[in-house]
């Protein structure tokens, strides 16, 4: 796959929006959470997080600590693992 290739896929969504809503219902995301997971999905890192949605890095830290503690999962690699769980078994 040649670069433009790989380029043009990085921009395209990971979930339809009902695998997404079905994410966000499932894992009970506020508006704020489901902002940063979103953004998470899309490869964004906490700085660039924070400079989207005009938020301090600690706050976007302090989201991300709660939900990886809430979910019992490791960290972002986890997060997005489980999102990927829950549109998976809906499936099944």
């Amino acid at each position: 796959m040649g670069l433009a290739a790989a380029t043009a896929s990085i921009s395209e969504p990971l979930l339809t929006s009902a695998e997404w809503d079905q994410v966000v219902r499932s894992l009970r995301l506020s508006g704020q959470q489901a902002k940063i997971v979103d953004l998470i999905l899309q490869g964004k890192r906490d700085k660039e997080i924070a400079a989207v949605m005009e938020l301090s890095i600690w706050t976007v830290r302090t989201q991300l600590t709660r939900l990886f503690k809430r979910l019992d999962v490791g960290g972002r690699v986890g997060l997005v693992l489980h999102a990927f769980r829950i549109v998976h078994q809906r499936g099944e």
